[in-house]
């Protein structure tokens, strides 16, 4: 029996965090009023969620979506960043420039905390995806849209460089530069079926309802499996796409494989192939 306990995440009252299979969590962005934008109480809430979910051994797989039909994030709150900001106009240049780099630098953390996680994530898109949508999106290890979705790297429109991510993740992920160039410096929209063509998502659904229900099948399966060898699964992928060599990832994977393989499992493994037939 699933010892999680939905309570335990009462205090991040942005999200609203429950099991749907033993192991399989699922965290929902829970403030329509504005699209599910981000200010900066709202990003430290996704960081805490995501970092708790992480530290509990029992946990396999993560499925973050949204609770509004309209959007999975309108991206930053605007008005909350630029106030912020504001309050530093009447210091120094030496102390605004360490006050906006460190506040940008803990964001940035903030918003990359699916891509540390020891475990996988999925993401439900859905509706608007604007600038910091893409960002946590491209963090995730599975991104699955829905049709009628809107996406844009939106940052260039109001007057500054996309810092959060999407500039550094998307090279790696999608498979056109010169789109990926073209998209992030007009911030034009596109939809979820260029999601698609472009590489950022790996499916598209009709409704909500059915990506839902995809990633409800997705995210049992992989919870099925072992913890250590998802975790270690996706390990081995991330250290790649960081720039880790397929030697040295070989020689990764081959410590960490000799670590959990235990006498246990090989004797199950022993009976398994005896029983298998081709």
């Amino acid at each position: 029996m699933s010892e999680f306990n939905p309570q335990d995440y009462k205090e991040y009252d942005a999200f609203i965090v429950s099991e749907i299979e033993e192991g399989f969590r699922h965290v929902q962005i829970n403030y329509p009023k504005t699209l599910n934008s981000f200010n900066e109480v709202r990003w430290r809430q996704f960081q805490a969620v995501l970092e708790k979910l992480d530290r509990d051994p029992t946990t396999v797989v993560v499925l973050i979506s949204s609770t509004s039909p309209k959007s999975f994030s309108s991206g930053l709150d605007l008005k909350d960043a630029f106030d912020g900001i504001g309050g530093l106009s009447d210091v120094s240049n030496e102390e605004r420039y360490i006050g906006v780099h460190e506040h940008i630098e803990d964001f940035q953390i903030a918003v990359a905390t699916p891509s540390r996680m020891k475990v996988p994530t999925i993401a439900l898109l859905n509706g608007i995806n604007y600038g910091l949508a893409l960002d946590i999106a491209s963090a995730c290890s599975i991104r699955v849209a829905v049709e009628g979705c809107k996406f844009s790297i939106k940052e260039i429109q109001i007057g500054i460089t996309a810092d959060m991510g999407s500039l550094q993740r998307l090279p790696a992920i999608v498979n056109n530069q010169s789109l990926l160039y073209e998209r992030a410096l007009t911030g034009s929209i596109f939809s979820a079926q260029d999601a698609l063509s472009w590489g950022l998502v790996s499916q598209v659904f009709p409704t909500f309802e059915a990506g839902l229900e995809y990633c409800k099948d997705l995210g049992t399966q992989i919870s099925g499996y072992p913890n250590w060898a998802v975790r270690g699964t996706k390990k081995c992928i991330n250290e790649i796409n960081l720039g880790l060599s397929v030697d040295q990832g070989l020689k990764n994977v081959a410590a960490y494989n000799a670590t959990h393989l235990d006498g246990n499992f090989l004797k199950a493994a022993s009976g398994f192939s005896k029983k298998s037939k081709l």
